[in-house]
Parts: structure tokens; C-alpha cells; sequence
């Protein structure tokens, strides 16, 4: 499958970049209009973090993501739809970021510390943010979110040492 895909994207890591490209190919298919920029999504020469644990962070956060967006795109057809990928190195961290326009909704309950998925099957969904934070503490991370102007905005933190 992977020979057939045009590759779009090419960040120097294989996993991140079948990852980026397989999405990018099912975001031309469900939802052709959405804008995806990952040029500004660099890994550093030297990354100590596993690519399988990079793949965790992206998929998951991709998928809630485009999830975001074609539901945006049904309430409102007209609404500009994008997912933009960054990444940064600060001394021995590694930052990555995730921005997805969405409708301005988001559910939480009490003391939750992210939002309450929207789909009907909570055994089963609800659980990227969970997957995302500890993959995170695994490499003595973190994981924020914020929203403003119908933006959501995820950002990983990951220590980039040796023998984490």
C-alpha cells in the first residue's frame, strides 16, 4: 500500500512521513478542501524519541483533528477547514503542535483534564488525548490544549535525552 501513495510529505522520518501521507490521502478523500500544512513539522538531526511513540502523538492527534474538522465542515459547509503540524527543539525538549479549526464546541466534565469525545461509543473513542499525554510522560513530557477563534490547539512536550 505504502509503493502506492504518493508521498506529499517527506520529513526524514519514515514513520512520520507514512503517517503524514496516508493522511493526507484520506484527507483528499473525505474532505478535499481542507487545508494540511506540515512543512514547518522538523525533527531534529539527532531524536532520541522512538519513531513508533512520534507515530502515537500524530496519528492520535491527527484523527481527532480531521474528526474535528468534517464536523465542523457538516454544521457549517462553507467554514475553512485546516489541520497545521509544527514542531520545535529547545535545548533538550522537543515540542510539537497540532491546530485544527473546529466548531467552538467543546464538552468536559467537571475536573476532566481533556474534552469528552462527541461520538456515541465512549467505550471506544474518548481516548487519543489519554494515549497522546502518556506517551508524553514517558518521555518526561507533557500535553496542553487550548482554544481560541475556533481553533483548537494541542501541544507535546517531550524530553529528547538518551535513556529516557
Amino acid at each position: 500500500m505504502v509503493d502506492r501513495l504518493e508521498f506529499q510529505y517527506k520529513t526524514g522520518n519514515a514513520v512520520v512521513d507514512t503517517l503524514l501521507n496516508t493522511k493526507y490521502h484520506e484527507i483528499m478523500r473525505t474532505l478535499p478542501d481542507l487545508q494540511f500544512h506540515a512543512d514547518k513539522l522538523l525533527f531534529p538531526e539527532k531524536l532520541m524519541i522512538q519513531s513508533y511513540d512520534i507515530g502515537i502523538i500524530l496519528g492520535n492527534a491527527l484523527d481527532n483533528a480531521l474528526e474535528a474538522c468534517k464536523h465542523l465542515k457538516a454544521e457549517e459547509p462553507e467554514a475553512e477547514t485546516f489541520i497545521r503540524l509544527s514542531s520545535y527543539a529547545k535545548g533538550k525538549m522537543f515540542f510539537l503542535e497540532i491546530e485544527n479549526s473546529f466548531d467552538g464546541k467543546v464538552l468536559r466534565k467537571q475536573d476532566a483534564e481533556f474534552p469528552v469525545t462527541t461520538k456515541a461509543d465512549k467505550k471506544v473513542h474518548g481516548i487519543g488525548l489519554i494515549n497522546i499525554k502518556h506517551t508524553a510522560e514517558k518521555y518526561h513530557g507533557a500535553v496542553d490544549w487550548s482554544i481560541g477563534h475556533n481553533v483548537f490547539t494541542l501541544s507535546v512536550m517531550l524530553q529528547n535525552e538518551k535513556g529516557i
